[in-house]
């Protein structure tokens, strides 16, 4: 079966792009694309307890080892894309996670 495309949201090549300054940390976020295009379900469903952390439609996530990071998705199963439209470092305010 042929693989999903990966999509990185603006949002997101921007916070690469500025905000990781490590190559070791880059290339591990980068391998999630792969990754994430042969096993898309691999993320959990994500499901948070406060209503602000929310998205407006469903969707998983998958914390990158060996980073701070937590890569944010949503699969769309008839264009067979899996779309990343956030990412975030772990130590930030779950209340504010999808604002802006």
């Amino acid at each position: 079966m042929e693989p999903y495309t990966v999509v990185y949201a603006q949002a997101v090549i921007d916070f690469l792009l500025n905000e990781i300054t490590s190559k070791r940390v880059y290339e591990r976020i980068d391998r999630y694309r792969t990754i994430l295009a042969s096993f898309p379900d691999l993320g959990a469903l994500y499901d948070p307890v406060y209503e602000a952390a929310r998205p407006p439609f469903p969707c998983r996530a998958i914390a990158v080892p060996d980073t701070p990071f937590t890569l944010y998705y949503a699969v769309d199963e008839q264009l067979r894309r899996v779309n990343v439209f956030a990412i975030e470092h772990q130590r930030a305010n779950p209340r504010e996670r999808f604002e802006g």
